[in-house]
């Protein structure tokens, strides 16, 4: 039997969904968009782990795209997605296979966030407007003292999401939204035919509940709240989850949770994986803040796992394949996550650990050095999970949440002394080049930084990385030293002694 695998752009978590299905006696068929590199990053992978492939044509997968691999690759009983965007598309080829799903129409209007609220206040499940941000009567509404939260119709990652106290902060955010996509964005899907929305801003504690449900009826639920949550003007960021929850009274979840079922069967959410999102005011009132049709991140899933010794996604396969989900059972242990976010757009070189707190259960550092993060949206530089005791759970979690487990380190840049340029060097060369006195050490490099020990040893001593696409043209490096004195150039490699002519005669 196999199972068709949407992802979005080559995602990075196409390895571990591919030995997933693979582990749940299912052999895969990944259907990607187009990465930013053209696919060839994501080729050399799918050869790697030895899985049949296709790359689509544009940045989104189209419903013809999965239509045609539906009907051209044999065995398909079902198809998944972890992606929000093309979850749509999944419901549409589950239609075709005759696999459990929810109706495409139904996705639709959950994953556009201004229908999902329309529908709800439709139905007395939520007390909340919403309106684009081009509505006359938004400026006039925010200078009466009303706060909204802007966000885009359809979304992901906090993209473009800000609180909006003043007109200053949406015009803010429009500017970002109508700016676009960057450079090789994996976003770059949500800045088309997509505007941006404000809804009325709804004060309270938020949790999340991961909720597994087949034939209209939720199989289970599981609980984190957010104990840490920062509210900019430019971003939302969640920075640390308990689970269960430590803001809420028992009384107050299962009313939020019972808010959830309701809204889930008004959008006509019957079987698969959902993360809600809900606040709960201080009257006990809760809200849906949205609700995702797949299984959570930012360590939800590894904290299910922590605390059940289950896999989320594995339930959500046996849905999928019609197999019978068993009850959760007993929780082990609770949990603590905190999500790391670099503060800066500027260069990162690494990540700094606080030796001063307990040892995690897992540590998952998802910074390059070298990578500059892009603002208006959440850039994950690390994950950090905790186990604790269910008996003193509140306890560790109060004083786990006001204490950074990471912090980041940034390139200082170039501070106008002479530059020494190091060219994909070994680390007896950046040894070297560190202990110089009085130079801005600026490494250039074609393939990725890999953290290693030795690579720590050198880090600090570093003013700039500079990641060449092809030694045949030196333009990268020019135009990042140019106006620079340059100290000295270090080529330790056949490869680069080419580009160390062409600098040097550049700089002749």
């Amino acid at each position: 039997m196999r199972a068709l695998l949407l992802v979005r752009r080559g995602a990075p978590l196409t390895r571990s969904h591919v030995h997933t299905l693979r582990r749940k006696g299912f052999e895969p068929f990944v259907l990607s968009s187009l990465p930013s590199d053209g696919g060839a990053q994501f080729r050399r992978m799918c050869e790697q782990i030895e899985v049949e492939y296709s790359i689509a044509e544009g940045v989104a997968i189209t419903s013809d795209e999965v239509a045609e691999v539906v009907k051209t690759v044999d065995g398909l009983v079902f198809c998944l997605t972890q992606a929000d965007s093309l979850r749509p598309l999944m419901a549409e080829a589950n239609r075709l296979l005759g696999a459990p799903d929810v109706p495409p129409h139904a996705l639709v209007n959950t994953l556009d966030k201004h229908l999902m609220r329309r529908t709800l206040c439709a139905d007395g499940l939520s007390g909340l407007d919403s309106v684009p941000v081009t509505d006359p009567t938004l400026r006039q509404r925010i200078a009466a003292g009303e706060t909204f939260v802007v966000k885009p119709r359809r979304g992901v990652g906090s993209l473009c999401v800000g609180l909006a106290r003043e007109w200053a902060d949406v015009e803010r955010l429009q500017r970002a939204f109508g700016e676009g996509p960057a450079d090789a964005d994996m976003m770059a899907e949500y800045f088309a035919d997509n505007e941006l929305i404000a809804e009325s801003f709804f004060d309270g504690r938020e949790i999340s509940l991961e909720i597994i449900r087949q034939d209209g009826a939720s199989v289970y639920a599981v609980d984190h709240d957010k104990a840490l949550i920062e509210f900019g003007t430019d971003t939302v960021l969640e920075r640390g989850m308990a689970s269960p929850v430590t803001i809420l009274t028992d009384e107050e979840l299962a009313r939020a949770r019972s808010v959830a079922e309701q809204a889930m069967a008004v959008l006509g959410l019957t079987d698969g994986g959902y993360h809600v999102e809900m606040r709960v005011n201080a009257d006990g009132v809760a809200e849906i803040v949205e609700i995702n049709p797949r299984v959570g991140g930012g360590m939800v899933w590894e904290s299910i796992h922590l605390q059940y010794d289950r896999s989320i996604t594995d339930d959500w396969i046996d849905v999928l394949s019609s197999r019978p989900v068993a009850p959760l059972g007993e929780r082990r242990c609770g949990s603590y996550a905190q999500l790391a976010y670099p503060r800066e757009q500027r260069q990162l070189l690494g990540v700094d650990r606080n030796p001063a707190m307990p040892d995690p259960v897992i540590y998952d550092e998802l910074i390059v050095p070298g990578d500059v993060p892009i603002a208006h949206r959440e850039y994950f530089g690390a994950l950090v999970l905790w186990r604790t005791e269910l008996a003193t759970h509140r306890e560790e979690v109060a004083a786990l949440v006001p204490v950074e487990y990471c912090s980041f380190v940034y390139s200082p840049g170039l501070s106008g002394r002479p530059v020494l340029l190091v060219l994909e060097p070994d680390w007896d060369t950046l040894r070297a080049a560190v202990a110089v006195d009085g130079v801005d050490v600026v490494v250039c490099h074609q393939g990725p930084v890999v953290v290693t020990p030795e690579y720590d040893d050198i880090r600090d001593g570093l003013a700039l990385l500079v990641q060449v696409s092809d030694w045949s043209t030196v333009h990268s490096i020019l135009e990042t030293v140019a106006g620079a004195e340059i100290a000295g150039i270090m080529a330790p490699h056949d490869v680069t002694r080419e580009a160390e002519a062409l600098i040097r005669k550049a700089l002749a």
